[in-house]
């Protein structure tokens, strides 16, 4: 023990105090320890005796630190050597003397004065030092009770008695001195309280007559408010009913201006729709190639000659998905072929060159529906495709220069099938969605007219009646107006019907049911068939319609899977006494085969067309479709006659063209 004790007062001497040690004092610790009981827990980043928990430390003589600053500061070393729990635990129990009494040995060892004899023995665990510096050392400060009224005397607590007994009177004089400024202080409050009381009273007089004077006040203007309220009801009641009349008066006003707007914007419609109408008879005559055109041009082309001669002709190749619609159209002597696939895009052919010009891909989703816009091309000279898809809108697209031209956003789900007006170049188009309606959209405005409801379930297929004209020949002032000569709309929807639609009053005319599954595709009859109407279905059938009598006049069902396209062929079967006679529609199916009928003939099935061997191509979608025939003349390549061919659609993304 005296060797130790020896070592701790060598460590001692010439140990200056200040803020500058290091965050502990290792003498101190060495005073109760041997150097090597802890040598193992020096810090090799450090390079000194450094390990203790510092932070604990830290935390424990915090309150001590704040009032003895003078003392060597203990503060958080961040070593991670010291924040193990079995070195939190060893330094714990490591014995340590008063922190405050090895303050006091330094400073009387360096030759400091220190006043007082007092000692403190307290020599235990680290842990318990916070406890002992709180409540127990001998050493701790402690101020005079008497410091609130002047006394400043600071010493060790156990001295504390002392100081008070021997300065008992001036103790008391400091009291005493206190009370009698407190005293003085009284009667001065006492004086200024009955001069205020006086002033009071007088104060309180005044203010009750004041109040007399403002009651009587009050008094005259509630009997003066009486008098005047009933007059004031009077007058409010009056003024309501004038209020009522004026506003009765303003709805009448309104409705008679609405009914004249709509009037009067009716009838610029008629006005523009009969300019357009003539002009559109004119382009039909002068630039477009009718099927009606070909048949009376060309008596070969007979449904007994394409039956007999047809052949795949081509195969487009570029959607990886199901092709969902195809259209075709001719736009600067060019002919061209435009497709939508469930893979988000739409795909622009020319069949001259049997190239893809053009892939739009700015769909967010499947595109369920494409189709060329007339209206675009004889209004404007554009080449115009319109799409429609899953992603809710619908979108115009100038196919030529690559860009976006407009986008309708009515519809709150996935947008189905879309088809323009036979009348005034296709200003008008229709659109089914999967939201259960049908919408009718005025292109040149860019606005929807009407919204068609009552199917219980999502529209996929629709279709508008074809080119109209008034039993009266001479009155063509209506050809082409909305409603004019009874335009309708005809759409199939998975709730298993097929409804009509009065395009001009928006209100439902016929409902056909008979189909056991949703309805993928309809289609009005043109000529003797105007009255009909064509439709194939997920019950694997397609059926024929009447409208007039809303009856199904025809079944065919020899399809063996979902019959996703349907139409009209324009042929005419031999024997037939009239060209314009369209006795033959064609079912394109996933079974892949496309079977063409004679409604004459009762489910008589005329040809099947096989789209592959194996049967896994599927039909999706199918269009009839003219092409120029090249010729040679003396060796150069010319254009000769229109051959009609048939174009679809696969499941497998493939385009194949039959004629």
């Amino acid at each position: 023990m005296q060797d130790e004790k020896t070592f701790g007062e060598e460590q001692i001497k010439g140990i200056p105090i200040s803020q500058d040690q290091s965050c502990y004092s290792e003498n101190w610790l060495l005073q109760t320890n041997r150097p090597e009981d802890i040598k193992d827990f020096t810090c090799l980043i450090c390079d000194k005796l450094q390990t203790i928990q510092w932070n604990l430390i830290a935390l424990n003589m915090k309150n001590f630190l704040k009032n003895n600053s003078n003392l060597c500061p203990i503060e958080p070393h961040d070593c991670h050597y010291s924040k193990t729990k079995s070195t939190q635990k060893f330094f714990g129990n490591l014995p340590v003397m008063c922190l405050k009494q090895f303050e006091k040995d330094v400073k009387t060892l360096n030759g400091i004065e220190v006043t007082g004899k007092i000692k403190c023995d307290f020599k235990g665990k680290l842990k318990d030092l916070q406890d002992h510096l709180n409540n127990n050392c001998s050493l701790d400060l402690a101020e005079c009770w008497f410091k609130h009224f002047g006394c400043d005397h600071t010493c060790y607590r156990q001295n504390l008695n002392d100081h008070l007994i021997s300065n008992i009177r001036f103790h008391f004089d400091l009291v005493m001195r206190l009370f009698l400024s407190m005293k003085q202080t009284i009667k001065l409050h006492q004086v200024y309280f009955f001069y205020a009381f006086d002033n009071s009273s007088k104060l309180i007089f005044d203010m009750q007559k004041l109040k007399k004077d403002l009651q009587s006040k009050i008094e005259n203007l509630q009997q003066e408010t009486l008098k005047y309220r009933s007059d004031i009801e009077t007058v409010k009641k009056d003024f309501n009913k004038q209020l009522g009349q004026y506003e009765s008066t303003i709805k009448l006003l309104e409705e008679k201006n609405s009914k004249l707007t709509s009037d009067y914007q009716r009838l610029i419609v008629k006005k523009n729709d009969q300019d357009k109408a003539e002009g559109e008879q004119k382009d039909i005559a002068n630039n477009d190639v009718s099927l009606s055109s070909v048949l009376s041009s060309a008596h070969k082309n007979n449904f007994e000659v394409f039956c007999s001669s047809s052949k795949l002709l081509r195969t487009l190749i570029e959607h990886k998905s199901c092709v969902t619609s195809i259209d075709y159209s001719m736009f600067d002597d060019g002919q061209f072929i435009c497709s939508g696939s469930n893979n988000k895009t739409i795909c622009v052919w020319e069949l001259d060159s049997n190239k893809l010009i053009q892939s739009l891909n700015e769909h967010s989703s499947h595109v369920y529906g494409v189709k060329f816009s007339s209206y675009h091309y004889h209004n404007h000279r554009q080449n115009v495709i319109c799409s429609s898809s899953n992603d809710k809108t619908i979108r115009f697209w100038d196919f030529k220069h690559n860009k976006q031209l407009q986008i309708f956003n009515g519809h709150t789900d996935s947008v189905c099938g879309i088809e323009f007006s036979s009348f005034n170049n296709g200003r008008y188009l229709c659109s089914g969605s999967y939201d259960n309606t049908i919408r009718l959209w005025d292109v040149e405005a860019s606005k929807s007219l009407h919204v068609f409801n009552g199917h219980e379930k999502g529209v996929w297929c629709v279709d508008i009646s074809p080119l109209q004209s008034n039993n009266n020949n001479d009155n063509k002032s209506n050809i082409g107006v909305i409603g004019g000569n009874g335009y309708t709309i005809c759409s199939g929807s998975w709730d298993n019907t097929i409804r009509i639609w009065d395009i001009e009053t928006a209100k439902q005319s016929n409902v056909f049911k008979g189909h056991k599954n949703g309805i993928r595709s309809v289609k009005y009859g043109l000529n003797e068939l105007v009255n009909t109407i064509l439709s194939g279905s997920n019950d694997k059938s397609a059926s024929l319609w009447d409208i007039r009598s809303g009856k199904r006049i025809q079944v065919f069902n020899r399809h063996t899977d979902i019959v996703c396209a349907v139409d009209y062929l324009p042929f005419m079967v031999k024997n037939s006494s009239k060209i314009a006679d369209c006795n033959v529609i064609c079912s394109g199916s996933r079974d892949s085969t496309i079977r063409f009928w004679d409604i004459r003939s009762n489910k008589n099935e005329l040809h099947v067309i096989k789209a592959d061997d194996n049967g896994s191509d599927g039909i999706s979608c199918l269009k009839f479709i003219l092409i120029k025939k090249k010729d040679m003349d003396n060796g150069n390549e010319k254009y000769g006659k229109y051959c009609l061919n048939l174009c679809y659609g696969s499941h497998k993304g493939h385009i194949r063209i039959w004629g």
